[in-house]
């Protein structure tokens, strides 16, 4: 008899290692070292019974495209049955143009696909295939500066209801927290301020004075100690 697959598609793009139960990676981010052949991160099946199958690629980091390009890094390896446990998956550049004075940012991404249950085999199935989603820098050897100091390379303006952060120096920042006269603003955990470059958050009702309030992330995904500043 002829089984039916549908395959559905659901990205996150972050799960913790201690999440119960399931599919999850070891973190929520991965800095490849330039001076070092490979990074790696765990993938971690917690779930008794229930293997699948575990495939892993990285592309651009190009938000809101809907197919974003292969990036020059292979994953190995990129197709296995993940049991019960933990793998890891080593990450290898293969070649490609970076900038040498900045980091570069990617998408690593791995799918679980869930293994047919025996009770189900002969019959018409519905199977979800869930895709994980954790950015991956690319960390030149000899950039400037330390990366847990990277906020000081910060600056604030406003025009208007539009608040412009500018990032003089090497390091993505990703903050996890940020706020204008105590009124918070969205959307800036996801969208990063680039090395190099500026990011614009529109500012929400009430964000009145010239005084910010940010928490950023560090490497690991922790949260930095709180900072104010005024611009």
């Amino acid at each position: 008899m002829l089984i039916a697959l549908f395959g559905f598609f659901i990205f996150m793009s972050a799960v913790r290692a201690e999440d119960k139960g399931g599919f999850s990676l070891g973190s929520t981010r991965v800095i490849y070292d330039g001076s070092k052949k490979e990074a790696t991160i765990s993938v971690i099946n917690s779930a008794k019974n229930a293997p699948f199958l575990a495939q892993s690629w990285v592309t651009e980091y190009a938000p809101g495209k809907k197919q974003p390009a292969r990036a020059p890094f292979l994953v190995t390896p990129p197709l296995y049955r993940q049991d019960q446990g933990k793998n890891m998956l080593r990450i290898i550049r293969t070649g490609g143009q970076m900038p040498s004075d900045r980091e570069s940012v990617f998408w690593l991404n791995v799918k679980a696909i869930p293994a047919a249950r025996e009770s189900l085999k002969g019959k018409n199935t519905l199977q979800f295939a869930y895709v994980l989603r954790v950015k991956l820098f690319y960390r030149p050897q000899g950039l400037n500066g330390e990366p847990s100091r990277a906020t000081d390379n910060l600056s604030f303006s406003r025009q208007g209801s539009t608040l412009t952060v500018r990032n003089s120096g090497s390091y993505y920042i990703t903050f996890n927290t940020l706020s204008v006269g105590g009124k918070t603003v969205k959307d800036a955990s996801s969208l990063m301020v680039p090395p190099k470059g500026e990011q614009r958050y529109a500012l929400p009702a009430g964000a009145a004075g010239n005084q910010v309030s940010f928490r950023a992330l560090n490497d690991f995904g922790g949260v930095l100690p709180a900072r104010t500043v005024t611009f």
